[in-house]
């Protein structure tokens, strides 16, 4: 039995996660859509108002990360890296 063939290498910076712009995304996002939950009444929304203010959030959060992923990354965080036999 030959062995596997080898497996490609990069090179590239490795980072906190406190420094990830995606994390940082998500975690704004779920705040937003906290608050609108807790004070979407307060403020004249009726039920469906905050329902779709949530979708929205929600939505648009989960686009800005694919595009931040895909276009605009270029570092890896630890728990990326595969773990050592």
């Amino acid at each position: 039995m030959s062995p596997p063939p080898p497996v490609a290498t990069a090179t590239v910076p490795v980072v906190s996660a406190w420094a990830s712009k995606i994390n940082w995304t998500q975690a704004v996002a779920a705040f937003a859509m906290i608050l609108t939950l807790v004070s979407g009444g307060k403020v004249g929304m009726d039920a469906d108002q905050q329902a779709a203010a949530v979708v929205t959030i929600g939505v648009g959060c989960n686009i800005a990360t694919w595009i931040m992923k895909t276009f605009f990354t270029a570092r890896v965080h630890p728990t990326s890296l595969p773990k050592g036999n």
